[in-house]
C-alpha cells in the first residue's frame, strides 16, 4: 500500500514476579492502544479519496509503525508484540518485514491460528501452494470454529487443484470433497457473511457428487438474505440454471421472467438459449 520515503535468591524471585507481571500488563496496554489507533487510521485511509488526506493518514501510519518498532526493540522476543506488529505491517503492505516477524513468532510460540493463516497467505502470494496447505490446516486445528480459515483452505485447494492432483497430495475425488466441505464449513460457521454463503452455493457446480436440489435451496436461501435487488435477481439466475439442470424447464422460464436488471441480460440470454435448445 505504501512506500516509505525514508542477598536471598528466593526473596529476589518473589519481589521480581509482580514487576514482571506489571511489565507484561504495560505491554498489553500499549499494544491495545496501538491497535485502536491502527484500526481507526486504516479505516480512514480506505474511506478517503483525496490524495492530500491519504498522504496525511499515511504519515500518521508510518509514525505508528515507528512506535511499534520502539516497542519491539525493547521486547524482541515478546510474541504478542511480534504478532501484532507483524499483522500491522501486512496492512501497510510491508510484507517482507511482516513475514520475518511472523515466522519468528511462529517459531517461539506455534499456537497462534492468526499467524498460521497469514503465513499461509504469504505462501500463496509466492504461489507456494505446498507450503500454504500445512499453515492453513494448522490454523483450522487451532481455531476450528473460525469460518475464515475454512474459506481460505477452500480457495487454496480450488485454485491449485491441478497441482495438488498432479503431485498426488490428494486424489481427485478426495480433493473435490475437501473443497466442497471447506466452503460448507465456512458458510455454516459464518452465517452472517454473505461472501461465504455465495461461495458455498457456487461450490455445488464444481462438486461432481453435489445434490442439485440442495444447491437450489441454498440459492433460494441467499435470495432471502440479501437486501439488494440486483443481488436477488442474480440468485434467480442461479435458481433458473439449476431448474434447467434438474429438467424443470417451465419453472426455469418462470424464474427468468423475474430477472429484469439490464446488467444481468448477458447471463439471462445464455439461459434463454438453453431453454430453446431443450
Amino acid at each position: 500500500m505504501f512506500k516509505e520515503n525514508k542477598g536471598l535468591i528466593l526473596a529476589g524471585l518473589v519481589t521480581c514476579l509482580p514487576v514482571f507481571s506489571f511489565a507484561q500488563n504495560l505491554i498489553q496496554i500499549k499494544l491495545q492502544d496501538l491497535q485502536v489507533r491502527q484500526k481507526r487510521l486504516i479505516k480512514a485511509h480506505r474511506a478517503v479519496t483525496n490524495r492530500d488526506d491519504q498522504d496525511s493518514i499515511e504519515f500518521r501510519l508510518f509514525a505508528l509503525r515507528d512506535e511499534y518498532q520502539v516497542l519491539l526493540s525493547k521486547n524482541p522476543d515478546n510474541v504478542a508484540v511480534l504478532v501484532t506488529y507483524g499483522l500491522f505491517l501486512v496492512e501497510i503492505d510491508q510484507r517482507d518485514d511482516s513475514l520475518k516477524l511472523l515466522l519468528k513468532a511462529d517459531a517461539l510460540e506455534p499456537e497462534h491460528p492468526q499467524v498460521k493463516n497469514q503465513l499461509g497467505n504469504f505462501m500463496i502470494e509466492e504461489a507456494n501452494f505446498a507450503m500454504a496447505l500445512p499453515y492453513y490446516l494448522d490454523a483450522i486445528a487451532l481455531a476450528p470454529k473460525e469460518p475464515l480459515y475454512h474459506y481460505q483452505l477452500g480457495n487454496l485447494l480450488f485454485h491449485f487443484k491441478r497441482q495438488f492432483i498432479e503431485e498426488e497430495v490428494f486424489t481427485e475425488d478426495h480433493l473435490h470433497s475437501q473443497i466442497f466441505n471447506s466452503f460448507k464449513q465456512a458458510a455454516v460457521l459464518g452465517k452472517d457473511n454473505l461472501a461465504f454463503q455465495y461461495r458455498y452455493a457456487e461450490a455445488f457446480y464444481d462438486y461432481p457428487k453435489a445434490d442439485l436440489k440442495e444447491a437450489l435451496k441454498e440459492w433460494q436461501r441467499i435470495e432471502g438474505l440479501t437486501d439488494l435487488e440486483r443481488d436477488k435477481q442474480m440468485t434467480r439466475l442461479h435458481q433458473a440454471n439449476l431448474q434447467l439442470m434438474l429438467g424443470n424447464k417451465e419453472l426455469a422460464k418462470v424464474i427468468l421472467e423475474k430477472v429484469r436488471d439490464p446488467f444481468l441480460d448477458p447471463n439471462k440470454e445464455i439461459l434463454l438459449e438453453k431453454l430453446k435448445e431443450e
